[in-house]
């Protein structure tokens, strides 16, 4: 009855990227205004979304508009990895569900940061497995893991609070620390770096909907030239007509 029983466990849902919201007339039609993360973060997944940049490079500029994150758990390596590759091409991300761990580290990857529906939970690291068949003498020191290092810099990088952040990785009897409205509130729509530029560059956001596509207008063209700096590195030696013909003009957009 072994078989069975092993058959009715839920395996996991590899990690998918999944282009949406295609224009629908004009030149650029049929490029998507959207994308859809859903699945569990396996290692190899940033190199997943590597290829899909470099095959359709039109459809990855664009769908940075809107990434809706769909992400059940996984690896928060490389969660860590993934977002710090989509916090460089500046994404609107966006999460309609519970959003823990690995999800909530690309969340927060976004310069715009939305959750209409949802709620974030920042997790502790998961401690680093021993490789198999090595064995450490009973007095020996435990080995150094950068990952809690490593995520509590990109955490600060992204604007989660200090303390916040201390309540989240040290609350004792949890795994899983989960943001309060206020707490969101706290870290922001925002990161830092992006903040900084929309205070001194855009107009100021009112309670309307006028101000607010006005600050989305405006902040659209803040980070094209870095944007497109980045975009080239991760395009590698992949060649494409698109990105060919629109290199240059997007890297020489006022910074």
């Amino acid at each position: 009855m072994l078989l069975p029983l092993l058959l009715l466990v839920p395996s996991a849902q590899a990690l998918e990227f999944q282009y949406n919201n295609p224009v629908p007339a004009g030149a650029l039609a049929g490029v998507a205004r959207g994308l859809i993360v859903r699945g569990e973060v396996l290692p190899g997944d940033t190199a997943k979304l590597l290829d899909l940049i470099r095959s359709r490079p039109a459809d990855a500029w664009h769908a940075m508009g809107r990434v809706e994150l769909a992400i059940s758990g996984g690896d928060q390596r490389e969660a860590l990895l993934l977002g710090e590759t989509l916090a460089s091409l500046y994404p609107h991300m966006t999460s309609s569900g519970e959003c823990q761990g690995a999800c909530a580290i690309v969340w927060l990857a976004g310069a715009w940061r939305v959750l209409p529906r949802g709620r974030i939970g920042i997790e502790k690291p998961a401690a680093q497995a021993r490789p198999p068949g090595l064995a450490a003498a009973l007095d020996a020191p435990p080995s150094y893991d950068p990952l809690p290092d490593q995520l509590r810099s990109y955490y600060l990088r992204q604007g989660v609070p200090p303390l916040l952040l201390e309540q989240g990785l040290l609350a004792a009897g949890t795994t899983v620390y989960w943001l309060s409205e206020r707490d969101i509130n706290t870290t922001g729509v925002w990161p830092p770096y992006y903040f900084e530029r929309l205070r001194t560059n855009c107009p100021l956001l009112l309670h309307n909907s006028e101000t607010f596509h006005a600050l989305r207008r405006c902040a659209a063209g803040l980070f094209i030239s870095q944007k497109a700096f980045a975009f080239d590195r991760l395009m590698g030696d992949a060649r494409n007509a698109w990105w060919d013909e629109n290199r240059d003009l997007f890297k020489s957009a006022p910074r």
